[in-house]
């Protein structure tokens, strides 16, 4: 019965309709809580009505439960139903129930329509969907909860078992859940979609919620490479992708790497029993991956038919988020009463900005000492202008936390490794204290760390990112000085670190072309020494325990792209010397899957935009040329060719010599159908083979090879197979909500709140 006390009023209400429409068959209506006129639920047919009543008074006195229902009494009797039905959270002996009978008469047809805390209870297990679709009833209990704590997904988001509870205390359940919970079932493959700050990265995590009950392990990806080594027919698991196509803005290179691989990965995961994949994406990134990819909305794959945008909130879940917030919150009766006068709760919840992430600092982030009266004016000037959230904070930082935070920023968006944050830091944090004349210390990254460690960063294990994406959001706008960004440019240690920056730079001052090209003179110092800094770093496989290389910052054609892109805007021949050399690096390895496809592309710039008589333009046509043979020697992923053939014929004319690079894309397409059987050696599965058998006739109708000889090979090798047999997953029923959204009116709205003055 302790659970009870998880729920707010409102929740409550929502248990009471659930129990009595799985008791009766019943469909119960909605009402506002609060000075309700004696309704919480209503079902009608012809002139008999049933009419339910909710108390949750769980820390209130016996007395005060009596008289509140003897204030019902009136109600009643204006209303007139054919039964009333009575349920509060309340411990009921049966002596308190015959006392609430007698306050009630012959209003009450039947004495079991008193329902107290026990009889809840007992209705619970009668009907155990009632209790999973009441995420607040079972998500905090002990075992539950050290379920989640040993699944990853609190490791992931470096949460404890009490931000748990108070993530769980302010949720409302709404229908995007049984939506998404439909859709992930029906596809087995979700993408979440919205506006920031809208509640997409709670929703996934409610949804996994429910998986980890159901005994499925909990992987949270940051590449698709991880995602492909966790894939096991035999444990039943659940990938998450959070904001897979970039934080605030398209990560474009992320979505060239990807979109071939998340189509691949998107297949297995829908042909397995045992597998559900989530993502999250901000709505405008996803609809521009959509318009740049070749991947995203083709026939065969169709990424658009997994989507679910949320953040459409209805009226009455927008003011039940409210209602969590404040009543979870530390505010004191005065400052929500404020919030009664003056329509301040109308223009709070009809505000064009609402969004839960707003909502949740208002209750919890308001100045110590704001009178009363002033908390609705705060509560509305955060809605007006969200960047005031963080600006305030921001500004009381000290310098190394200030640098610290540009560090991250301009990092890795995905992940960034406490290691490679020190480097960035380390690069920038000196030279800038040194510009304002400003002290440093040799501690000071870990003391800035610690600092901002839960305000504006979280840490997970040995990786760093901002605590949410509204961080992110805030320093894009908020770093717009062009002096301080200038000092930037010369202190780059990562190339992918520069290649923000200049991003970064021609955003802000994409109206200013002769600041731009100051600025973009200031990288050629790093320039100079971009084919010194390593973009391979081996890693250890937390799973199979041994090491491998993998790409960790900019690629060869990145790196290449990014100087080409300085000498457009600089006019600097320089930065086309340093292009030079990273082309023919012998530190640099190539990275087969971006440089085979992007290579071509470069090549295509060069021609069009770098006029002949600039010197070195032909060496630098030939040496992207050459690194495009290697890269294409270096074994083009089978998903990946035609798209790289495709690249070649589109950029690359017959002004060149074109026999090395077609000769060796014609080599990697011949070994896919003359060595099909070294191809599929490392394949065991029935599902592996079947895939690539469907590549095998997709790059012969696309480059005219006869596939049947390379197919019987893989058909001879499925024969030999045997097929295991898995347990079909049958989730539990999340018991659909069938409470009508009615219009939520002004009067509904205060009457909800009004509770919470009492």
């Amino acid at each position: 019965m302790k659970r009870l006390g998880n729920l707010s009023p409102p929740d409550f209400e929502d248990l009471c309709r659930d129990i009595l429409q799985a008791e009766t068959g019943q469909r119960f209506s909605a009402f506002g809580a609060g000075a309700d006129g004696g309704v919480d639920g209503r079902h009608s047919k012809g002139p008999k009505s049933t009419i339910i009543q909710c108390k949750h008074y769980l820390n209130s006195t016996f007395s005060q439960l009596k008289s509140a229902l003897k204030k019902e009494v009136p109600k009643i009797d204006l209303l007139k139903p054919s039964r009333y039905i009575f349920l509060t959270s309340q411990s009921l002996t049966r002596a308190r129930s015959d006392e609430l009978a007698d306050v009630l008469g012959d209003r009450l047809k039947h004495p079991e329509d008193i329902w107290g805390a026990e009889d809840i209870e007992a209705a619970l297990k009668r009907h155990p969907d009632v209790e999973k679709a009441n995420l607040k009833l079972w998500m905090t209990s002990t075992a539950v909860l050290e379920k989640v704590l040993q699944s990853g997904l609190e490791a992931h988001t470096a949460a404890t078992k009490a931000e748990i509870l108070d993530e769980l205390r302010v949720y409302v359940r709404n229908p995007s859940f049984e939506a998404a919970f439909e859709k992930l079932e029906r596809h087995r493959v979700l993408v979440v979609s919205g506006p920031p700050g809208v509640g997409k990265t709670t929703l996934a995590k409610m949804l996994t919620y429910h998986y980890l009950d159901d005994d499925w392990q909990f992987c949270a990806i940051r590449s698709l490479d991880d995602g492909f080594a966790r894939l096991d027919e035999e444990k039943r698991t659940i990938f998450f992708f959070d904001d897979f196509l970039g934080q605030i803005e398209l990560d474009r290179q992320a979505l060239v790497q990807r979109d071939g691989q998340l189509a691949r990965f998107v297949k297995r995961v829908r042909a397995s029993q045992n597998s559900r994949f989530i993502l999250t994406t901000r709505a405008h990134i996803f609809e521009e991956a959509r318009r740049l990819s070749d991947h995203m909305d083709e026939g065969r794959f169709q990424l658009s038919k997994f989507l679910l945008d949320v953040g459409q909130y209805t009226r009455s879940i927008k003011a039940r988020i409210l209602f969590n917030h404040l009543a979870a919150s530390d505010l004191n009766r005065e400052h929500i009463e404020a919030l009664l006068q003056d329509d301040w709760l109308k223009k709070i919840v009809d505000h064009p900005n609402y969004n839960p992430r707003l909502i949740a600092h208002v209750a919890a982030e308001f100045p110590e000492d704001l009178e009363p009266s002033a908390y609705p004016k705060f509560a509305f000037r955060t809605l007006e202008n969200p960047a005031l959230i963080w600006a305030k904070a921001y500004r009381s930082l000290s310098m190394r936390c200030q640098n610290l935070l540009v560090a991250l920023y301009f990092g890795n968006q995905y992940r960034q490794s406490i290691k490679v944050l020190r480097e960035s830091f380390n690069a920038i944090h000196n030279k800038i204290c040194e510009h304002y004349s400003q002290p440093s210390k040799p501690d000071d990254f870990e003391e800035a760390l610690k600092s901002l460690e839960s305000g504006f960063v979280a840490i997970s294990g040995n990786q760093v990112r901002f605590v949410n994406p509204s961080v992110r959001d805030f320093l894009k706008e908020h770093l717009s000085d062009g002096d301080f960004l200038g000092l930037l440019p010369p202190l780059c240690v990562r190339a992918e670190w520069a290649q923000s920056l200049w991003s970064h730079l021609k955003q802000t001052f994409q109206t200013d072309p002769e600041k731009l090209k100051e600025l973009a003179q200031k990288f050629c110092e790093f320039a100079n020494n971009l084919d010194q800094i390593p973009n391979f770093a081996k890693v250890k496989s937390e799973q199979y325990h041994y090491w491998y290389s993998e790409l960790d910052d900019l690629s060869i054609a990145e790196r290449s792209s990014l100087l080409l892109d300085l000498f457009e805007h600089s006019g600097d021949r320089g930065f086309l010397d340093a292009a030079i050399s990273v082309l023919k690096s012998d530190i640099l390895w190539v990275d087969a899957s971006r440089d085979s496809r992007e290579l071509p592309e470069l090549h295509w710039r060069i021609s069009s935009f770098v006029d002949d008589d600039v010197d070195g333009k032909e060496d630098l046509q030939v040496s992207v040329e050459t690194a495009l043979v290697r890269s294409i020697e270096a074994g083009v992923p089978m998903d990946e060719l035609v798209a790289v053939k495709d690249a070649i014929d589109e950029y690359l004319n017959e002004a060149i010599d074109l026999e090395p690079i077609e000769q060796a894309i014609n080599s990697a397409i011949d070994y896919e159908f003359d060595e099909v059987s070294q191809a599929i050696s490392d394949l065991s599965s029935e599902r592996e083979l079947n895939e690539h058998l469907e590549l095998l006739d997709f790059i012969a109708k696309h480059t005219g090879r006869s596939a049947e000889a390379a197919r019987n090979v893989v058909l001879e090798k499925i024969s030999e197979i045997e097929v295991p047999d898995y347990d079909d997953y049958r989730p539990s029923s999340r018991g659909r909500s069938s409470h009508a959204d009615s219009e939520f009116s002004d009067n509904d709205l205060v009457s909800l709140f009004s509770t919470l003055s009492k």
